[in-house]
């Protein structure tokens, strides 16, 4: 049985050999994600697959948050971000930056002290929807976001060798 991302790559035809070529993620694993709902999709993988997946697919970079809302869809937007609203700018600022870990694991339903785990092992690896949730509680762009912390991914450079 597909989970949601391999019914998404399915729907694309997409080779998962050469997707594990230019992602670097084995096919083994991109099996694993596809098929296994017991697969944790961890975001380091799912990020590149569903990237390349449009690329090879000619669906433009700028649809790449509406792919994520079709295999992981987003029920809350800005949660914590919303809080804020009303205060003085300074005081939006400040908040937007400080907000506390509790809060944060409450309202984005990361389990409690999961977020020290991440600060504390810098080798803990973290689901795509916690990052998807966290991301959207603060409003901030998905895409931009994962680029920034997981990295830009340059495809055209990888294709041409293949």
């Amino acid at each position: 049985m597909n989970t949601p991302l391999g019914a998404y790559l399915d729907e694309l035809k997409i080779n998962k050999s050469r997707l594990s070529n230019i992602t670097g993620i084995t096919t083994d694993r991109i099996n694993a994600l596809s098929h296994e709902a017991t697969a944790i999709p961890y975001t380091d993988e799912v990020f590149p697959i569903i990237y390349v997946a449009n690329y090879l697919s000619g669906i433009p970079e700028d649809k790449f948050n509406s792919t994520i809302d079709r295999i992981y869809p987003r029920k809350t937007k800005n949660l914590l971000i919303n809080k804020l609203k009303g205060l003085s700018p300074a005081a939006q600022l400040f908040g937007n930056y400080t907000f506390q870990r509790k809060d944060v694991e409450i309202e984005t339903n990361i389990p409690a002290g999961k977020i020290s785990k991440y600060m504390n092992d810098k080798n803990k690896k973290a689901p795509i929807e916690e990052i998807i949730r966290f991301i959207d509680s603060i409003g901030l762009d998905l895409l931009e976001t994962l680029k920034k912390y997981y990295g830009v991914i340059d495809v055209k450079s990888k294709t041409k060798r293949i």
